[in-house]
């Protein structure tokens, strides 16, 4: 009898066994199903669409088709973040529902889980952190997982899921957070796009409220179709000299606060015949406090006002400039105008006071449009120049060598172990080393040099002026610069080391265009790498 029994019992464990590893078996095949579904083709049509071709309404429907065919997903919502509010964007696996049931505040709790990071988690993370009514709806449709889309400080959305297939290995969850990233990064590439064309539509009704004017406002015309102008360093002195003529000022001198804090203050002679000093930043303060303690105050007594600022004002006096006025640059950064006129104080005054507002507004244009542009022309990572803004300045650089009979070296180079430092700490650890590697590389070139990331962990220099000598040079001193330098992880107890392999080229020797440049310092770099990494080589014909 209890031979039986306890040949019932084997048997019964020997089944459970046997349940337990078909089950173990069956689920990895899904999962291994759906990396297989998960075809290169169909992936590299996703970064094509989503870095060249692309809409944003593009981009997510492929996203969610690669959720629905080879993540296993059948039940799917995606909560869009609009004015504060995540409201349901798409669905796909769920009927009978009312909308309102999916839409609540965003609240500064949830934006903090949300920002840890885009590989997807347990719903049941946001039990406190959502409506009671939602979570129930979520709990209904037994959506498992979330992840967000989130870029900088900006959450465009939610997307919920429910999958098939085994979710909690790593494949899964690399491979979901890379869709995530992709879609993060084409919703904040929407948000630069929508603010260029918000700047473009105010540009667009400045230039039809100018064809409405009148002619006796032909020198306030002229000046604001300014309105075009993009470059912040030389706006200032394009604004300042439609002032003067507008004005009536013959003689003048703008000095006006610098755009950041660290700097010293900026001055702008216009009609002058001797050159007047630029004061130090404690100098400046001082005479802004004077000219703004008074209504229309002339130069000479502003001396009265600060002993510190003496030099300076003896200086104006000395010019001939009778009069000074508080001419802000922009809302936030102060500026003070001296000048002299042959028309009456009340007059010019009176001029300033309809000028002031329009010469604002073109000054702040013209920083907007560049700050956009230079965020469309940054990597986020490290800060550097993004392949986009590379390739512009390479053009432009290469076109400037040919036009001057000069010399431009290009370096293309390339960490030879990150890939290890990912497979052994993590796609994060890479990711700081690539961050520690922009700062590097900003405190490594000269002034006039063009650092950027090429792409993954390949960078490129631009060197103008630079012959074969001073380019082999340059790569040498990089290379041993970034071999002795230590890379900090968190996480990680010991600092990371790394080298470089480094393929130079020179224009117009080994390239005579942008394309043949690249082109020579690829297969320079190539060179290096197949004869051993941790070495630079420049471009030759045997190569």
């Amino acid at each position: 009898m209890d031979q039986n029994v306890l040949l019932t019992g084997l048997i019964v464990l020997v089944l459970i066994l046997a349940f337990m590893l078909i089950s173990r078996t069956i689920r990895e095949r899904r999962q291994m199903a759906a990396v297989k579904r998960l075809k290169v083709e169909a992936f590299s049509d996703l970064l094509k669409s989503n870095s060249v071709e692309g809409t944003i309404v593009g981009v997510a429907k492929r996203v969610s088709d690669l959720l629905i065919e080879s993540f296993g997903c059948d039940h799917i919502i995606f909560l869009r973040k609009k004015r504060g509010l995540l409201e349901l964007n798409y669905y796909h696996g769920i009927r009978g529902f009312n909308r309102g049931d999916f839409r609540f505040s965003y609240n500064a709790q949830l934006g903090e889980l949300l920002r840890n990071d885009f590989v997807p988690r347990p719903t049941a993370e946001l039990c406190d952190l959502v409506p009671e009514k939602f979570y129930r709806k979520i709990q209904q449709y037994k959506l498992d997982l979330f992840f967000p889309i989130y870029w900088r400080d900006n959450l465009y959305g939610i997307y919920l899921i429910r999958s098939t297939i085994k979710t909690d290995s790593p494949a899964f969850g690399l491979l979901a957070a890379s869709l995530a990233q992709i879609l993060s990064a084409a919703y904040h590439i929407k948000w630069h796009e929508s603010r260029q064309d918000t700047l473009q539509r105010q540009v667009d009704e400045i230039s039809d409220r100018l064809k409405q004017m009148r002619d006796r406002d032909r020198s306030l015309v002229d000046m604001v179709r300014l309105v075009r102008h993009r470059d912040s360093r030389t706006i200032v002195s394009q604004v300042m000299g439609k002032v003067r003529e507008a004005s009536g000022i013959s003689e003048m001198v703008y000095l006006y606060e610098p755009g950041t804090e660290t700097e010293q203050p900026q001055l702008l002679t216009n009609g002058l015949s001797r050159p007047v000093t630029v004061p130090d930043r404690k100098v400046f303060e001082d005479i802004i406090k004077a000219v703004e303690s008074r209504r229309r105050p002339k130069s000479g007594e502003l001396a009265a006002d600060s002993d510190l600022a003496a030099d300076w004002i003896r200086e104006l006096q000395q010019t001939g400039l009778k009069n000074t006025s508080s001419f802000p640059l922009t809302s936030s950064r102060r500026g003070v105008l001296a000048w002299t006129s042959e028309l009456p104080a009340e007059t010019v005054e009176k001029n300033l006071n309809t000028l002031r507002t329009h010469a604002a507004d073109l000054v702040e244009n013209a920083e907007s449009f560049e700050r956009v542009e230079e965020m469309s022309y940054t990597d986020n990572l490290t800060g550097l120049a993004n392949r986009r803004y590379f390739f512009r300045r390479l053009e432009e650089e290469v076109s400037r060598a040919r036009r001057y009979n000069r010399q431009v070296a290009l370096i293309i180079f390339d960490l030879d172990g990150l890939k290890q430092t990912n497979d052994t700490y993590g796609h994060l650890a890479g990711d700081a080393v690539l961050k520690q590697m922009g700062a590097i590389l900003r405190r490594s070139i000269r002034t006039i040099d063009v650092v950027a990331r090429y792409g993954g962990d390949e960078f490129c220099v631009i060197m103008p002026e630079a012959d074969e000598a001073t380019c082999s040079i340059f790569m040498h001193r990089l290379q041993s610069e970034i071999s002795r330098s230590h890379f900090r992880v968190e996480g990680v107890e010991n600092a990371l080391s790394t080298t470089v392999s480094l393929g130079g080229a020179i224009f117009p020797d080994h390239g005579e265009d942008p394309r043949q440049l690249v082109f020579a310092a690829d297969m320079a770099l190539l060179r290096a790498k197949e004869t051993g990494r941790n070495r630079s080589l420049i471009y030759s014909a045997d190569i």
